[in-house]
């Protein structure tokens, strides 16, 4: 009777091992993207035509991110004019998404039924580099949007990375946008950083969270940025790993604070804490976008009508 117990047992385990084995594999397998960029970053004549009235900045934030189109959704009703969007981390997400179907209807439903494995997939491949390849964005991104490169969109739009290398910003603005998205988007540990055209990418959110300073360089009328800044926590942290974590979040509040301050209107939607990948609440997060897009609303007005 033992032996038997044994055996099954053994049996058991070997089974399990067989499905534990298997699963790592199905998760290790990297599919690659839809799209394959240039080994060149090609230039971006186009813009030099462009000259934007009214600048969208959408900032950085997480799963705070589905704020942007609470925001989105108030300037389209109003008939705010969007002449181009400049985007960081989740706002060159949602902008790029907008600046390809303009219709913040039509975005939020994408959104709100967007299955999280659709987007973030994981795989145990480079762990060390991190667990999220980013393929699964860039494909969701390929997927759902008309236009692949940024010259075939709707609204001009700018993607703000980190070059890991230099610690500088970079502004991606022509080629195609799957990447450049993801680039913006790759905050570590999480995400992997991003190989395009020859140098090594990180999220924005680190050198330009707010780019304000983008939207300046083309002289609108107007820059509307929406900044989606973390309270701290009024529990003060103790234990020494915390401390650091919240010392990074002073951090990042005052780096966001001075990346936003020249816009000519900041919208801050109230939300609370939200963790990065938090998406049980969307509707709620893009109600607080709404509300604060429409305490907004009223100075947007009033400098419209006093630059006609």
């Amino acid at each position: 009777m033992n032996n038997q117990k044994i055996m099954f047992n053994k049996s058991l385990a070997k089974s399990l091992l067989i499905v534990i084995s298997a699963i790592l594999l199905v998760s290790c397998a990297t599919i690659p993207p839809k799209l394959l960029p240039s080994t060149i970053e090609p230039s971006a004549n186009y813009l030099k035509k462009v000259h934007p009235r009214v600048v969208l900045v959408l900032g950085s934030g997480g799963a705070k991110g589905f704020s942007h189109l609470g925001v989105l959704k108030v300037l389209e009703r109003n008939h705010v004019p969007v002449d181009m969007i400049v985007g960081t981390s989740a706002g060159s997400i949602v902008g790029a998404l907008y600046a390809d179907q303009p219709s913040a209807d039509k975005i939020e439903q994408l959104l709100l039924t967007a299955k999280r494995e659709e987007v973030i997939d994981f795989s145990y491949l480079n762990i060390a580099s991190g667990v999220v390849s980013g393929v699964g964005l860039q494909n969701f991104l390929i997927d759902h949007m008309q236009a692949k490169t940024f010259e075939q969109l709707k609204i001009p739009f700018i993607a703000v990375a980190t070059n890991l290398e230099s610690g500088m910003p970079h502004f991606f603005r022509s080629g195609l946008i799957a990447p450049a998205v993801n680039a913006s988007s790759a905050i570590p540990p999480f995400f992997r950083p991003v190989n395009l055209y020859g140098n090594t990418y990180i999220d924005g959110g680190f050198i330009d969270p707010v780019a304000v300073d983008v939207a300046k360089l083309f002289h609108p009328k107007l820059i509307i940025a929406v900044e989606l800044d973390n309270p701290l926590s009024r529990t003060l942290p103790t234990f020494s790993p915390s401390v650091f974590i919240r010392g990074v979040e002073i951090m990042s509040m005052k780096v966001e604070r001075s990346s936003a301050r020249d816009a000519n209107v900041i919208i801050r939607p109230e939300m609370g804490r939200i963790s990065l990948f938090q998406e049980t609440e969307r509707k709620d997060i893009i109600a607080a976008g709404e509300r604060a897009a429409l305490k907004a609303l009223p100075t947007i007005k009033k400098l419209l009508q006093e630059n006609r």
